[in-house]
């Protein structure tokens, strides 16, 4: 499924629909970004994504369950990239 996905998956979509299971709680995500990566990679059209969280927690570089209002429940590995005082942002890497 991952290997399916495209950054028009990611794209316009609305504050809030996205989301990630932590421990006992779901935190919202936002779209912040999406870009094109340079090919070379196994994927056709490798892209990235960066997404914001709540300030609090920072949830660790890991595989997290990100649920997407069109696939669902997704496996992804989440990379903190920056923290300000209002949110966390998150980097996905699909090449």
């Amino acid at each position: 499924m991952i290997e399916q996905l495209t950054r028009g998956d990611f794209e316009d979509l609305p504050t809030g629909a996205l989301s990630v299971e932590h421990t006992d709680s779901v935190l919202a995500m936002e779209v912040l970004e999406v870009r094109d990566l340079p090919t070379g990679s196994p994927r056709a059209k490798p892209f990235a994504v960066v997404l914001a969280g709540p300030a609090t927690p920072v949830l660790p570089q890991r595989i997290h369950a990100l649920n997407h209002p069109r696939h669902g429940r997704l496996e992804l590995f989440m990379v903190p990239i920056s923290r300000d005082a209002q949110r966390v942002r998150y980097e996905l890497i699909f090449n």
